[in-house]
């Protein structure tokens, strides 16, 4: 989602600047890419570019087609065929090795552009979503290119029989969690589609207001996370006190609370080493449906604090336990803050996109998802 929120973001200042601009976007991937389906690219008229889709081998002529679409006003498919064995390879010599289909078509920030009014939905939609674009079309009359539809039934798809179809078909991806493509017969005209699903964003709740939280939100911003810090206790050496810190904000119990209740991927972080704090606050989060809790600092100060509680007969099912991390963070020789905050952050994304953490090359078969169909 955060490609998406940079693509609006800069699609919003060039339409005030008076440029034009185009969005490509990678909808159908066969073999080897750098990028997968869903990538996106946004291109100005002055030729300044935001986002990416592929390893830097195709970016210049998807500029150079883009450059037509906004002068024809209509957008249109492209294939690129990176492989070594094809004729004509495009991009032969950098390593690619697969065939891609890119949409390219003219784009606005205003309500009347059907594509940016759709982005703009995800951004501001909560929980899973879905969207599903149409890419190639036999019949113009039937669906145009670039026509989309939404998980919730917003859609720019006029043909009732094919709007049917791409609803029940994107149900399915969002069930399963998964892109892919579909391939339509209406009146006789092939129509292709790919659905795409957008999980929620991963939000951050930080404990403890101490000088690693200025890396770590630095890194966050960066991968599009968003982060939150409280902390009631008074630390010893305050974070306003550490250089740019002055863009962290404390929330109030209040919004901790709504946070933990109603988050769909909230990770929780106690970063503070006040052992009394931690002790305080744990139980409210374990008892929650919060899937991850991180504690930093050593193993056994997080098993004296479960000790204490069970003396103190509060008890805590094996489930529950399962979703401390402790300590926090993959093993990557971590030293300084940014390297802790970086530890950190990478075993939260893995936790949430179902992986490992496990070097690539001790990986089988393609490192990606498989291919959509």
């Amino acid at each position: 989602m955060k490609e998406i929120k940079t693509i609006v973001e800069n699609l919003k200042k060039a339409t005030k600047d008076g440029v034009r601009t185009a969005l490509a976007s990678v909808v159908h991937v066969y073999g080897s890419s750098y990028r997968r389906t869903g990538a996106r690219m946004l291109i100005r008229e002055d030729g300044y570019w935001y986002g990416s889709v592929s390893g830097g081998c195709l970016e210049g002529d998807v500029i150079t087609k883009a450059m037509h679409t906004m002068k024809s006003n209509q957008a249109e498919l492209f294939t690129y065929d990176t492989r070594q064995n094809a004729k004509n390879a495009f991009g032969m010599g950098y390593g690619c090795n697969g065939l891609l289909e890119i949409l390219i078509e003219p784009i606005a920030y205003a309500k009347e552009s059907p594509a940016f009014a759709m982005f703009d939905e995800l951004l501001r939609g909560t929980g899973t979503q879905g969207l599903t674009t149409i890419y190639f079309s036999e019949n113009e009359k039937t669906a145009r290119i670039g026509q989309r539809q939404k998980y919730d039934g917003n859609s720019t798809i006029s043909h009732r029989e094919l709007s049917a179809m791409v609803a029940k078909d994107l149900s399915a991806c969002i069930r399963n969690n998964e892109a892919a493509a579909s391939t339509y017969r209406i009146d006789g005209a092939k129509i292709k589609v790919f659905h795409e699903v957008f999980p929620p964003n991963i939000d951050i709740l930080i404990y403890g207001a101490v000088f690693h939280v200025v890396p770590f939100m630095h890194i966050a911003k960066v991968l599009g996370y968003n982060v939150h810090v409280t902390d009631s206790f008074e630390p010893i050496q305050p974070i306003w006190n550490f250089p740019n810190a002055e863009e962290i904000a404390l929330i109030e119990d209040s919004e901790v609370n709504k946070l933990i209740s109603s988050t769909p991927q909230l990770a929780v972080v106690f970063l503070t080493h006040n052992f009394f704090y931690i002790k305080e606050q744990l139980p409210k989060v374990l008892k929650s449906a919060v899937p991850y809790i991180g504690i930093l600092g050593s193993r056994k100060k997080t098993q004296k604090i479960l000790r204490e509680a069970e003396i103190n007969e509060t008890n805590y099912s094996e489930q529950q336990l399962q979703k401390i991390h402790y300590p926090i963070g993959l093993d990557i020789g971590a030293d300084t803050p940014e390297e802790i905050a970086l530890s950190i952050l990478a075993e939260i994304r893995a936790f949430y996109a179902g992986k490992g953490g496990v070097p690539l090359k001790t990986l089988s078969g393609s490192i990606h998802t498989p291919k959509i169909a």
